[in-house]
């Protein structure tokens, strides 16, 4: 099932140091004491002070969907309330459910938010720019990498 554990002082430079390289304007946690380890299938949450706030998936490491600070700063995609439940199902985004986006580049990292609550329920990366994105119809647009209520979302609460 899970498996938790601290990390080590190194460990923890070295996440720190792979996560500021990819998103460069994450707040700094440097003064963050306790860095926890759970292995959920492939992949893993890392909670920091408590918090679970980073995840390491086959996309590499990502915030999750706790990390207010960060989901801050990427751009939204809102979705209408008919592609939520297939969002929340780990569909990928297709071009007919995306009510509206902000500027972004092929292969961000984006925030997914239904339309009726403002609530982020997902994490994609975007397989085409926005304005191309804005121009299409139909397709799948965005590959979704983190839901709620994926396997990573369900570990949330830290054992012990």
């Amino acid at each position: 099932m899970t498996n938790f554990r601290r990390l080590k002082d190194k460990e923890v430079k070295a996440l720190l140091r792979e996560f500021d390289d990819r998103y460069p304007k994450a707040p700094k946690m440097e003064s963050a004491k306790v860095f926890d380890e759970v292995s959920v299938g492939e992949g893993a949450v890392y909670f920091v002070d408590g918090s679970a706030l980073i995840l390491r998936t086959r996309f590499g490491l990502l915030p999750s969907l706790k990390f207010q600070e960060i989901l801050n700063s990427l751009p939204r995609v809102i979705v209408d309330m008919g592609a939520v439940a297939h969002v929340v199902n780990g569909a990928d985004l297709m071009r007919p459910g995306i009510r509206s986006l902000q500027d972004f580049a092929k292969g961000d990292l984006l925030l997914i938010v239904d339309e009726k609550y403002g609530k982020p329920i997902a994490l994609g990366v975007a397989d085409f720019d926005s304005a191309t994105m804005g121009a299409m119809v139909k397709g799948k647009v965005i590959v979704n990498v983190h839901y709620v209520g994926d396997e990573l979302w369900k570990s949330f609460s830290k054992p012990g």
